[in-house]
């Protein structure tokens, strides 16, 4: 390889390694069209101005990470932390049966300050600040869970459920979530309970808990940024061109949660507390691409000449990450108990995965 050839090869490997820690802002320029003379001149000078737009957006946005992995990561986590919705831990121990539907929260912060809304609500500027950010967040609307006691036809003592749950958000304005859940429970009361009080005091015992629960979300979230104007020329016509760009981000999510736990609950007349400890085992992906989009305007002066195609945007970036596979934990809840309607406000902190946490509310029925 001649000198040349090799300084070229070379040039171009430094080029895209480059280009691989930036956004990369591409599109086409609005064509215009017609017999006016000055046509080719005002096409060159519009070309041109819409060359310096787009890097006058990549400026704007230059500190985002093309692939943020953080991000990415956080969010796989916060589907994982979502995973238990509807949980019956607090109330094993039942005779027959069990049925409740709830919502919950799974969020991962970047640090331990517990507003996440005032987080999640400025993540576009976060991410243009610091590039990438530590952060996610899943939520399930309404999730369901059917437990049984199998003790009178498979095995002494031991509790299956099917949980399931379903949320499609689209009616706020650039932010679209779609989640899917489903999957099978199972716990074993290891040692069971026992009325310290009669009609008082109620220990429920100690169980083992196991689960399989697939989690698939869909989320889609646009920011506008600023709009850019600029004026072009050619000889007797001219005009401007307006571009108002959106960062689009689109992330698919699906996970594999496998809780595994131990837990008790005491009841205290109508109020049930329940503590336990346990870890969540997580597989999967997040793939997120990085998009551009938005609405370009052009103007025109002059006479013979139209615009003939309005012009777009592109940017292709992104990226995948799996979501931390050990989730070690400590669960906790409050709940009331009246008759066979139980109310249960869950929590879960999640004490080796950054800041993690779980909170629902559950009503249902156990009998």
């Amino acid at each position: 390889m001649n000198a040349h050839r090799y300084f070229l090869v070379v040039s171009l490997a430094c080029s895209w390694a480059i280009r691989g820690f930036t956004l990369d802002v591409g599109g086409i320029a609005p064509e215009l069209s017609g017999t006016a003379p000055g046509l080719p001149a005002a096409q060159a000078d519009l070309d041109l101005k819409f060359s310096d737009i787009l890097t006058d957006i990549g400026g704007e946005i230059s500190n985002i990470d093309p692939k943020p992995w953080k991000v990415m990561r956080g969010f796989a986590d916060a589907s994982v932390f979502a995973g238990t919705g509807a949980s019956q831990r607090a109330y094993e121990g039942y005779e027959y049966f069990a049925f409740t539907i709830g919502s919950l929260i799974g969020v991962r912060l970047s640090s331990s300050n517990l507003n996440f809304m005032d987080e999640f609500s400025g993540l576009n500027d976060t991410l243009q600040e610091k590039g990438d950010i530590d952060a996610g967040l899943n939520v399930q609307a309404l999730t369901g869970q059917l437990g049984i006691n199998t003790s009178a036809f498979l095995l002494k003592n031991l509790y299956l459920g099917l949980r399931f749950g379903y949320f499609d958000l689209n009616a706020i304005d650039n932010f679209t979530f779609r989640a899917f859940s489903a999957g099978v429970t199972g716990n074993y009361q290891l040692v069971q309970g026992a009325d310290l009080v009669p009609d008082r005091v109620s220990w429920r015992g100690v169980g083992l808990g196991l689960g399989f629960i697939f989690q698939q979300t869909h989320i889609e979230y646009s920011y506008a940024l600023n709009s850019y104007e600029k004026s072009f020329t050619g000889t007797g016509i001219g005009g401007t061109v307006r571009v108002s760009p959106e960062l689009i981000f689109d992330m698919k999510i699906n996970t594999l949660v496998i809780p595994l736990e131990i837990n008790t609950a005491l009841q205290v007349w109508f109020v049930n507390i329940n503590f336990g400890l346990g870890t969540d085992l997580a597989f999967g992906r997040n793939s997120m691409n990085i998009e551009m989009e938005g609405a370009i305007d052009t103007g025109i002066w002059g006479n013979d000449f139209f615009v003939a195609a309005p012009g777009s945007l592109s940017l292709n970036a992104g990226g995948s990450s799996i979501p931390t596979t050990v989730n070690p934990k400590l669960t906790l809840g409050l709940g009331f108990k009246f008759g066979p309607v139980v109310l249960d406000i869950p929590f879960t902190y999640f004490f080796l995965t950054g800041y993690g946490i779980f909170l629902g509310v559950s009503l249902g029925v156990v009998l």
